[in-house]
């Protein structure tokens, strides 16, 4: 009886929890529902306001430069138009995927050890995630939504189902989904799924493009998005924290070809990895995931800010499954929030400790799925140490005229910030222990075809 009682009291105040949550999360977002950028005034609201004076007709028209996905997102919004401004309805959309990859990853934390206030956490720390913010309440971006069938995707392939369909609904949404491509890849030779599910990706697009081709729009104007997409800026990054930071001097036709190939080989070695690897459960899986996620944007070119999203989500996951991957979301925050500022206030300079964290983290992944370690102990100073030298180089960025000149301030800062997130990591990852034997390792999985 007092067992029950107790369990029951834990549930309460769970849900309590995350009701708290839900409700401060739709304050920070009531609260940034007139933040605009210039993407916002200069595309996403003339695009729903199109759509909300066109209507289903309006789907003959490029009134975006988005896949037909997007379309279809703003006509539903339009249906609720007198219940708010464009600017605030647009940003709607976005909120309601985040709360969707809030449940999706409470839920995968939930299915590998059924502890409900690990789910809870999860999902707090997805809804009030400082990028996820960013992204949606301040932004207004869309990259929850590709994102979101990014984790339904890992979801049903940790549960050794087939996930290529959401998947391929992701790449359907934004070219972006196919971060998670090395990961399908490595998943579809692990299960043993036919080569014939690739098929999935241009199907499902061709599929969700009906309505728009129907309505009179070109097939030859649906089907080169991603080409047009791809040549809209001719940059190596776009403010985004990854390798192509430290390559400024590299021509630009040199560095895409040189990333282009960069990525295939490490998408390449990462599916093999998944595919020849022993290890077993739902931490390796979402391990492996995380590991895609991350590495793809790292080494592509032409990346935004915002496009390690979907890892800075899934690697919240990851932390509750095991504590010493508590490092990951807790650096990938402060490198995504340092690359916002870029467009957000102009600080370009917070991209050289963000892009030097990232590959931290980019090494630890590979590191932790080549040799296996586990052990977690938490490094108190180590902690201690990052949070001040963090909060120390968000003064001196927001409150000094940084520019372009880097001073000793800056350079100190940065060291800290750098050297204790290497601290942290290392101190997370303690012990190590071997591969388990061929004859102690766990069975393989059934296939799934």
């Amino acid at each position: 009886m007092l067992a029950r009682r107790s369990d029951s009291r834990g549930r309460l105040s769970v849900s309590l929890i995350a009701i708290g949550c839900v409700l401060l999360g739709l304050l920070l977002r009531f609260l940034a529902r007139e933040h605009a950028t210039t993407d916002t005034i200069l595309y996403h609201v003339p695009w729903y306001i199109f759509a909300r004076d066109h209507g289903v007709g309006g789907l003959g028209e490029a009134f975006t430069n988005y896949t037909p996905f997007y379309s279809y997102l703003l006509l539903i919004m339009a249906q609720f138009d007198g219940l708010g401004q464009p600017l605030t309805l647009v940003k709607v959309m976005s909120f309601v995927f985040e709360f969707g990859n809030a449940i999706v990853v409470a839920l995968i934390v939930w299915w590998a050890n059924k502890a409900p206030s690990r789910a809870c956490i999860a999902f707090c720390c997805v809804w009030l995630a400082p990028t996820v913010i960013f992204n949606g309440a301040l932004w207004g971006q869309a990259d929850s939504v590709w994102t979101f069938f990014t984790l339904v995707s890992i979801a049903a392939f940790m549960q050794h189902r087939n996930g290529i369909l959401p998947f391929a609904v992701a790449v359907a949404v934004k070219a972006q989904g196919v971060f998670l491509g090395p990961f399908v890849l490595g998943m579809m030779l692990r299960d043993k799924i036919h080569w014939t599910w690739l098929a999935a990706v241009p199907v499902v697009y061709a599929a969700l493009a009906i309505p728009v081709v129907v309505a009179g729009r070109s097939i030859a104007s649906v089907f080169s998005i991603y080409i047009e997409q791809a040549d809209v800026f001719h940059r190596l990054t776009m403010n985004a924290a990854n390798i192509w930071v430290f390559a400024g001097s590299v021509p630009y036709q040199m560095g895409v070809a040189i990333g282009l190939v960069l990525a295939v080989l490490g998408g390449l070695a990462l599916a093999a990895l998944l595919a020849r690897s022993r290890r077993e459960g739902p931490e390796f899986i979402l391990l492996v995931a995380c590991a895609s996620l991350m590495i793809m944007p790292y080494l592509l070119p032409k990346m935004h800010d915002r496009y390690f999203f979907a890892f800075e989500v899934a690697s919240i996951g990851l932390a509750c499954l095991n504590a010493r991957y508590l490092p990951f979301p807790a650096i990938a925050q402060v490198s995504g929030v340092l690359s916002y500022l870029g467009f957000e206030r102009e600080i370009v300079m917070g991209l050289l400790p963000a892009a030097l964290c990232n590959t931290l983290l980019a090494i630890y992944l590979v590191l932790d799925l080549w040799h296996d370690e586990s052990g977690f102990h938490f490094p108190k100073l180590a902690w201690l140490g990052y949070a001040a030298s963090t909060a120390g180089l968000f003064a001196y960025l927001l409150l000094a005229d940084a520019g372009e000149n880097m001073s000793l301030t800056y350079l100190l800062f940065t060291g800290l910030v750098v050297g204790t997130a290497l601290m942290v990591i290392k101190g997370s990852r303690c012990a190590s222990v071997p591969e388990r034997s061929v004859a102690g390792s766990a069975p393989g999985h059934p296939p799934v075809n």
